[in-house]
């Protein structure tokens, strides 16, 4: 959060950045912390109708007024908070972004209330308030009919964080139940050694590998622009921020049932991690837009030109796949961009109605695709590196599931690959030529017209 305000500040207000963005980096312990409040009662995803008012005071500076719903990190020191400054037109165009400091320059507390603290269904170690602004002065954010896209702003930083997050419960995932079931045993052997566990450890495998594949992706495209991005890359990083975002919350939960599931009845139990990593990885899933929010932005991303930027650098990766045993990928990822470029193109002669209804389908086969490049292109590297074909064989099986089940059943019911199941699951060495039949067998049915799934 820190790091998404000072981007916010560094890019749209450079009085208020010099001031305030070396005391958010410090790393001395002395640092300031940072939160944003958007979310009201009259309008949660909906902002444009936002009611919290912005007055300018007799002495030219603003105050804010009104009533905060859902508020988290409530205590910190400096937030980012949207108020319609008063005589400005309704809707998202009207709203404004303020800097509101909790302590005034005299030592002070600001004038707004903490209601309450939410009884919430997770991540209660981090309290969320409602909050009463009662006249709380704050500084505004730049140029005050900018307010909503100077939000977006931070609110993209923090997608980035998300999509990290949900990579790392992943990996926390596939790490309990990898060390619990390599430690219990059922039926007279360890339960890592049954083929039906094997099965599911893998795809908890593939989830937490493709899940850091985004993370880094995203990140590294983030890194990149460093506020300068155009071009390609801005487009890129404008759609890849979203769908990576709402593949790890939709991939996280997932993994965090089955991880539960795998630990048993003491997965259900608060003596054990999985009752917490399942409640706190929900709410992902509705920070910084929910998936209904997210689908619609990627939407307005493709109307506003940002599908090249994607289109080309997903083509960057596939081709990136080379030689190696994930190479039969590579035409079959490139037909299922194409496929993408299509329907985005039919998509956009169609009605208002008519193009939503396959945005969250659509999105997903976006980040799938995106992902699916990705992977394979780090496992040829991986394999020319190491002599194994372990991420290619896993890019491999994810690719499958753009496929669908069947596809995903094919390659995963072939008990070719039990034998290394260990090296699968833990990092150890597979013939890359296993790798190598996998992505054969998942390229030849991508190909076909009607196999991409969604």
């Amino acid at each position: 959060m820190m790091d998404a305000m000072a981007g916010c500040l560094e890019r749209n207000d450079a009085q208020l950045a010099a001031r305030f963005v070396p005391r958010l980096s410090d790393d001395t312990g002395n640092h300031m912390t940072a939160a944003m409040f958007l979310t009201e009662k009259a309008g949660g995803s909906d902002v444009g109708a936002n009611e919290c008012v912005a007055s300018r005071a007799d002495d030219g500076t603003w105050r804010l007024h009104g009533e905060k719903w859902f508020c988290s990190c409530a205590h910190s020191d400096l937030i980012l908070v949207l108020a319609r400054p008063e005589g400005a037109p309704p809707g998202p165009r009207g709203l404004s972004l303020f800097l509101m400091p909790r302590v005034l320059d005299d030592g002070t507390r600001n004038a707004y209330i903490i209601h309450r603290l939410k009884d919430k269904f997770g991540t209660r170690a981090m309290a969320s308030a409602e909050v009463g602004l009662r006249g709380a002065f704050a500084w505004p954010v730049g140029a005050l009919d900018r307010g909503l896209p100077q939000m977006m702003d931070m609110v993209n930083i923090t997608r980035v964080g998300i999509a990290t997050a949900t990579a790392g419960a992943m990996r926390r995932n596939a790490f309990e139940a990898l060390t619990h079931t390599s430690r219990r045993s059922a039926f007279g052997q360890r339960l890592d050694l049954h083929p039906l566990m094997r099965d599911q450890l893998v795809e908890l495998v593939v989830d937490s590998v493709a899940g850091l594949t985004a993370a880094m992706g995203v990140a590294e495209l983030l890194d990149r622009a460093d506020g300068a991005v155009s071009g390609d890359s801005a487009g890129a990083l404008r759609l890849l921020t979203p769908l990576f975002k709402m593949h790890g919350t939709e991939r996280a939960r997932v993994s965090a049932t089955e991880a539960m599931e795998v630990r048993g009845g003491n997965g259900f139990i608060e003596d054990w991690p999985e009752p917490r990593l399942l409640r706190d990885v929900y709410v992902h899933a509705i920070w910084e837009g929910a998936g209904n929010v997210i689908a619609l932005d990627v939407l307005r991303a493709i109307e506003h030109g940002a599908l090249a930027g994607y289109l080309a650098d997903s083509e960057r990766h596939i081709e990136g796949i080379g030689g190696g045993p994930a190479a039969p990928l590579a035409p079959a990822l490139l037909d299922a961009l194409r496929r993408v470029e299509r329907d985005t193109a039919a998509m956009a002669g169609a009605g208002a109605e008519q193009r939503q209804l396959p945005l969250r389908r659509l999105a997903r086969r976006m980040a799938g695709v995106a992902i699916a490049g990705r992977l394979a292109e780090q496992g040829n590297e991986f394999a020319a590196a190491t002599g194994s074909g372990r991420l290619a064989w896993l890019a491999a099986r994810y690719a499958a599931r753009l496929g669908g089940e069947p596809l995903v059943a094919r390659l995963a019911d072939d008990a070719a690959w039990l034998p290394h199941a260990d090296a699968m699951l833990h990092g150890g060495h597979v013939p890359v030529d296993l790798a190598g039949s996998a992505a054969e067998t998942v390229a030849s049915e991508l190909r076909s017209p009607a196999a991409v799934a969604g």
